[in-house]
């Protein structure tokens, strides 16, 4: 695996996997780094959005440094890297979604996330409880800027100004307004006319407003003979597992993902679904690690990508997991875009990939443990 540096860091993404040719940080973060060299207004520093621990490190040398964020991999890569490079970084000071550290931070540096929506969500939680005149920059690489940003910063922290270039980047600064300006976005809502369903879902949660079309598929596809336990794996919302349960009254489900606010709308949706006392289950981290249980079925909806980059790495851990956490006769049921080749490494790893079902976009494998 190569080894990136970053000033006298090393840093690597994680989960550690040979051959990964994919950076663990980028021109972003050295722009903020170097602004913070140039522009620190003091010495604590909250860092957003951080994907392996390169500014939260490199705020950290200054002072007092919180890194908030959603993705449960993000914080284990920088935890990871803190120990590599023997900088230990306090897990106390990882904030989930809309906490705030214990002293108001001199500076804000956030990387501009992919989802618009948590953007969103991320700005007003900002104005609602940062200082008035707390200097915030936010940088993203130039590709996948959203168009209309300025006006958006603006919505929720008033004036805001577009840097020039660097590497590639491109940094935007504003300052606190001290009070809320517009209001924290609201749960965006899917509707499943057919079940009676409106689900929920936070900002950034995938397929938060529009029913993904491969889930689609795949629920007219799921098992309606399943007593045992279930997992949804990589849940989002929780659509596949909560249809599911609904289809398997006996059927108990594990909802997993790396979004504790994924994580937060599968719970709130299995609750307003099947009341307080359903008994499912729910489980924030890396697919299946940390998870004791075997399964009788998982249902798996993989991502092919990492932020921007594609990386099919994700969908393929996802089934070494599921072929370790699955019970004697088990079975995983996944869905995939035809393009991808994924039948080769299932049929590997259990022996077979039946094609449970097909149409012009999609192919749903069946696999058994044991098979």
């Amino acid at each position: 695996m190569p080894e990136t540096r970053l000033g006298d860091l090393v840093l690597r993404r994680w989960p550690r996997q040979r051959g990964d040719t994919l950076q663990a940080f980028d021109g972003a973060d050295r722009y903020l780094l170097r602004l913070l060299d140039e522009e620190a207004a003091g010495a604590r520093t909250l860092v957003i959005n951080d994907q392996c621990g390169a500014l939260w490190l490199g705020a950290g040398e200054r002072g007092p440094t919180w890194s908030a964020g959603d993705d449960w991999v993000a914080r284990r890569a920088a935890l990871a890297n803190g120990e590599d490079n023997r900088r230990p970084l306090d897990p106390a000071h990882w904030l989930w979604p809309w906490q705030t550290p214990p002293e108001a931070p001199h500076q804000v540096l956030l990387r501009l996330p992919k989802s618009l929506s948590l953007l969103e969500g991320q700005l007003a939680w900002l104005a609602g409880w940062l200082p008035a005149g707390t200097p915030i920059l936010a940088a993203g690489m130039d590709k996948p800027l959203p168009p209309q940003l300025v006006p958006l910063m603006e919505r929720y922290l008033g004036e805001t100004k577009a840097g020039l270039g660097w590497k590639k980047a491109r940094v935007f600064r504003a300052g606190a307004p001290g009070e809320a300006l517009a209001p924290m976005p609201e749960p965006a809502t899917v509707s499943l006319p057919a079940r009676g369903w409106t689900l929920s879902a936070g900002p950034g949660v995938f397929g938060r407003r529009h029913l993904d079309i491969g889930a689609r598929f795949l629920l007219q596809h799921l098992p309606r003979d399943v007593t045992g336990p279930a997992a949804d794996l990589g849940c989002g919302n929780g659509v596949l597992g909560l249809s599911l349960a609904a289809d398997n009254p006996d059927a108990r489900v594990t909802f997993c993902d790396v979004s504790s606010l994924a994580v937060d709308s599968a719970r709130h949706n299995a609750e307003a679904l099947f009341g307080a006392e359903h008994g499912h289950r729910f489980h924030l981290g890396h697919g299946l690690d940390g998870v004791e249980e075997a399964f009788d079925r998982i249902l798996l909806n993989p991502p092919f990508h990492r932020g921007h980059a594609v990386d099919d790495r994700v969908a393929r851990t996802l089934f070494r997991h599921a072929h370790r956490h699955l019970a004697p006769g088990g079975e995983l049921r996944v869905v995939a875009n035809r393009h991808l080749p994924y039948r080769r490494p299932l049929a590997k790893l259990f022996g077979q990939a039946d094609i449970l079902a097909q149409n012009e976009k999609f192919v749903i494998y069946r696999c058994v443990a044991g098979g």
